[in-house]
């Protein structure tokens, strides 16, 4: 694909209520980690870009589940921000991955500033889109970008492994504070709007982006229609040598430590 107009999708649920149009099959298409778990193709088969992120120690297991149903998918590329998931990538999809970069030095230098002031590292998602902007984007529609504020995260039921390690409330918490600040990620987007290279848009209403920017229209040319897909149910057991089993008695461990320290 050669559009300039990149879809950024994470896997909340306004990526489910796209209205026809308002994605063309002419856009290039990024994800974000667990997509593949969605029980349709939602933006077509084709991924230009996965950004993969989350947390690392789980990162074997989500690539070794893509890995199982690639033949879903026409995946050109992968990245991440992060040194740990780049690691887990390489074992099955090192041959497609591309190094995350910023389109230049002083959004690089204000992204860091703005995380040194809140503490916090951004969300995939936002991470996805500066990719995409460094990618050249001159238009970045975002959807399935709801920041958790809708009761559900995701549009599927996270399986026994995810819940496992992840928190049995998995599709209903809100975002891990601990973690990130919502206003980060606001900050990093306006940061973008403000530079007048990119136009932004979201494809819903009803999340913190609604006054940031408008609304994706509905353009004139092929619209992506979902088709139905039969997804994984959960992470794959194993990857390579490393059961998750052996991630989920470390997980427990560690919390029985933690307890015990708490108690001392």
């Amino acid at each position: 694909m050669t559009s300039d107009t990149f879809v950024v999708a994470g896997g909340g649920l306004s990526l489910t209520r796209l209205i026809p149009g308002q994605v063309l099959v002419t856009d290039r298409i990024v994800r974000t980690n667990n997509f593949f778990f969605e029980p349709m193709h939602y933006l077509g088969r084709r991924v230009d870009l996965a950004f993969m992120g989350g947390d690392p120690r789980v990162a074997p297991f989500m690539f070794e589940t893509l890995w199982r149903c690639r033949a879903d998918y026409d995946l050109a590329a992968w990245s991440s921000h992060n040194p740990a998931v780049i690691r887990a990538g390489q074992r099955r999809f090192g041959a497609c991955y591309r190094v995350m970069r910023y389109r230049d030095a002083a959004i690089e230098a204000e992204v860091a500033a703005l995380m040194a002031r809140h503490e916090r590292k951004p969300t995939t998602g936002t991470y996805a889109a500066l990719m995409a902007h460094g990618m050249g984007a001159r238009r970045i529609i975002l959807t399935g970008i709801d920041f958790y504020n809708g009761g559900q995260r995701y549009p599927f039921e996270p399986g026994r492994h995810q819940r496992d390690l992840m928190g049995q409330d998995l599709n209903r918490r809100g975002i891990d504070q601990r973690l990130h600040a919502p206003q980060l990620d606001l900050d990093i987007l306006s940061a973008l709007i403000r530079r007048g290279d990119t136009e932004f848009l979201r494809s819903g209403a009803g999340t913190p982006l609604d006054s940031l920017m408008p609304q994706a229209p509905v353009r004139t040319g092929q619209p992506v229609i979902p088709t139905p897909r039969t997804p994984p149910t959960d992470w794959a057991p194993r990857a390579g040598l490393y059961p998750i089993a052996w991630l989920k008695l470390m997980r427990r461990a560690s919390a029985m430590l933690r307890g015990l320290r708490g108690q001392s």
